[in-house]
């Protein structure tokens, strides 16, 4: 494991622009990649398209999106021209949670088995970096890249 220390990478990146930003962040990790889940990352892709022309956009496919996302994901895979790969939960992992526990299962025993399966496992396949609402807030010091 790399330890990256975001409160010195934001501090030397201060005075510069979100695109510099951006850019000297792709420097860092060369296998940096931009999750896509929706309109708040269209800002992202696009500065990071201007820094790298193939840089890598993925979109965690939960298995519990709207038809509408995926129509978004189409539009902006053909407005950049990019690839955006679709990351999904193990099929194994997921079919024997839903068999045991069924569809709806988090309404009864809360989130956390359910979007461990869907979500973080998938996530920790990729170095990745997104895109916040404005009223988003992190408070990360030291980020622990695995």
């Amino acid at each position: 494991m790399t330890s990256f220390d975001l409160s010195a990478f934001i501090d030397a990146n201060q005075a510069d622009a979100a695109q510099k930003i951006i850019h000297n962040a792709i420097n860092v990790f060369d296998n940096l990649a931009i999750s896509f889940s929706g309109a708040e990352d269209v800002v992202l892709i696009d500065m990071s398209v201007k820094a790298k022309k193939d840089i890598q956009v993925f979109s965690l496919d939960t298995g519990r999106l709207h038809p509408e996302t995926y129509q978004f994901i189409e539009k902006v895979r053909q407005h950049y021209n990019i690839d955006i790969e679709i990351l999904s939960p193990d099929r194994e992992t997921l079919e024997a949670f839903t068999r045991k526990k069924g569809l709806f299962s988090f309404f009864e025993d809360g989130h956390k088995e359910c979007c461990g399966i869907r979500k973080v496992q998938p996530l920790r396949r990729k170095q990745w970096m997104l895109g916040l609402q404005g009223n988003a807030a992190i408070k990360v010091s030291t980020l622990v890249i695995n």
